[in-house]
């Protein structure tokens, strides 16, 4: 007697299976996914794709995940099945999509990760809440995996932050509030790190100093109030053009309210040229003043200073721009 398939639709050849995949909806596609490998091959090869950092990985008193496509964003709830004050990442109780469930019962929560980045081809965008401490840290570095982008806030703990960045893996890129460590100081061997993309985020506002700017071994650094000394940018500056901070490519303060650093002491000793106003300035940032430098070894980077900002970007900054812009 010949066996039938509990799944008829998995007897089709797989040019029509595939037709009929493209024609469901995002949790039909999810669901077929975990009937068996060859149908996570099969939704694997459909390529389809999230908004760059469209995996969002919360963090809080639950663990959700965002889901960004081009026209909809999906929400999936994992819910432990663990009540007690310190939860135990292991097979997650229920998983939904918004709202309807999914199943597969041998799935931890790294296997469900690890099933939802394959199938849309994404990688990870790990938001950090307070709510960390229900977990255990090993638990979470076990579980997430490889980090694109770590976005940190306070736990309320200044322990359990600072073990955060001893068990996680490290992140292409980081986005951190100032108020993550005790007396808004981060600490040097974070800002050490060979991040693409530094961004600190001063809520409350914060100052930084010249020794800790110029620890920096990123290639983008972005600064939301922050503040350094106008003496402080114009060693930085002396600093960078012999040789200091060489990966990096852009270094962007920004404040919210009408501060604006002084030229004439920020540049004071320093050789510029092609000194100009205004321009082409794709954040519609009002007066705008610019002029280029050069560093020892020929790099030229461009200086702005405008109301609430200033700015440091270098050719290369410039150029990966342009390609991504062509592309």
């Amino acid at each position: 007697m010949t066996t039938v398939s509990k799944f008829p639709l998995l007897q089709l050849p797989d040019e029509e299976l595939l037709r009929t995949i493209r024609v469901m909806d995002f949790y039909q596609i999810m669901s077929f996914s975990l009937i068996s490998k060859r149908c996570k091959q099969l939704v694997q090869s459909l390529q389809i794709k999230t908004k760059p950092e469209g995996f969002n990985v919360r963090i809080d008193t639950c663990i959700s995940l965002d889901v960004f496509f081009p026209r909809r964003t999906i929400k999936i709830f994992l819910k432990s099945c663990d009540n007690n004050q310190t939860k135990r990442l292991k097979a997650p109780l229920s998983v939904k999509v918004n709202g309807r469930p999914l199943e597969r019962i041998d799935f931890t929560y790294s296997d469900w990760l690890e099933h939802f980045q394959t199938i849309f081809h994404m990688s990870i965008y790990l938001d950090i809440h307070n709510g960390l401490c229900n977990y255990m840290l090993d638990d979470i570095a076990k579980g997430i995996g490889a980090i694109e982008h770590l976005f940190v806030r306070n736990t309320g703990c200044f322990a359990t932050n600072l073990k955060l960045f001893q068990k996680l893996p490290p992140a292409e890129k980081l986005t951190i509030y100032s108020n993550t460590f005790q007396d808004f100081k981060i600490p040097l061997n974070i800002l050490i790190q060979n991040y693409t993309t530094l961004v600190i985020l001063g809520f409350p506002p914060t100052k930084m100093t010249l020794d800790e700017l110029l620890v920096v071994n990123s290639k983008e650094i972005k600064m939301t109030q922050v503040k350094f000394s106008s003496q402080d940018l114009n060693k930085f500056i002396k600093f960078w053009m012999k040789g200091s901070n060489p990966r990096m490519e852009l270094l962007l303060i920004f404040t919210f309210n009408d501060f604006q650093y002084e030229r004439t002491i920020v540049m004071k000793g320093i050789k510029a040229s092609n000194e100009r106003r205004g321009g082409t300035d794709p954040h519609r940032r009002k007066d705008l003043y610019r002029m280029d430098i050069y560093r020892m070894d020929g790099t030229r980077a461009t200086i702005s200073f405008y109301k609430r900002g200033f700015e440091i970007s270098t050719e290369f900054h410039h150029c990966a721009i342009e390609k991504c812009i062509s592309h």
